[in-house]
């Protein structure tokens, strides 16, 4: 299973599964929440949070992936941080590993995250980075091969490369096909997702 970092914006990735920063209610959010429901198709994709209603913290839940190149949009519930007393390192890990899950037992070969919570939900980039990395190499599934964290801001991606990883960056503002071109080169074994047709369990 490889683990990838690129720098970009997330909807401009093509996976199986795009993961989304849920809340509880799975409305739509700010920030790379917005930027999913407004690629996907707002009004499909909040008809189909509206019909799955709640998903706990730590949790995840499928969706179709309607105008994204992605088969499923799976809705990871993050945590908020408080003081580090209130179960947020765990609580953070479960909504990766629920993702992953989710993903492997869908059948899916790639998933790509955004850096889950170190957004408005106040965790500290770094350690949030941390978490992420640390979830996602102790997954063991079945069928996922290609696991891709998507960061967006530079003292981030800096971070990243200082722990040893290699970044690829892909422009936000690059046309969608050179984009996917770019993705295909550092991974081979992507292919377009295309659109599923398959009724969520």
């Amino acid at each position: 299973m490889k683990f990838e970092i690129i720098k970009t914006n997330l909807v401009n990735i093509s996976a199986d599964a795009i993961v989304l920063p849920a809340n509880t209610k799975l409305k739509e959010g700010s920030g790379t929440s917005a930027a999913i429901f407004e690629a996907a198709g707002r009004k499909h994709l909040t008809a189909a949070c509206k019909k799955i209603g709640t998903c706990d913290v730590g949790s995840a839940v499928p969706t179709l992936a309607f105008n994204l190149d992605a088969k499923y949009i799976i809705h990871a519930v993050v945590s908020k941080w408080i003081d580090g007393e209130h179960g947020e390192y765990d609580l953070l890990s479960s909504a990766y590993l629920s993702s992953l899950r989710v993903a492997d037992v869908m059948g899916c070969s790639s998933i790509a995250f955004p850096l889950l919570a170190s957004g408005n939900n106040g965790y500290n980039p770094k350690l949030a980075f941390q978490i992420a990395r640390d979830s996602i190499e102790s997954f063991d599934g079945a069928n996922l091969k290609i696991i891709i964290l998507v960061l967006f801001d530079d003292p981030i991606t800096k971070y990243a490369k200082d722990q040893g990883f290699d970044v690829l960056k892909i422009p936000v503002d690059l046309k969608k096909e050179e984009a996917k071109r770019m993705q295909k080169d550092k991974n081979p074994g992507i292919t377009n997702a295309g659109k599923a047709m398959a009724q969520i369990l």
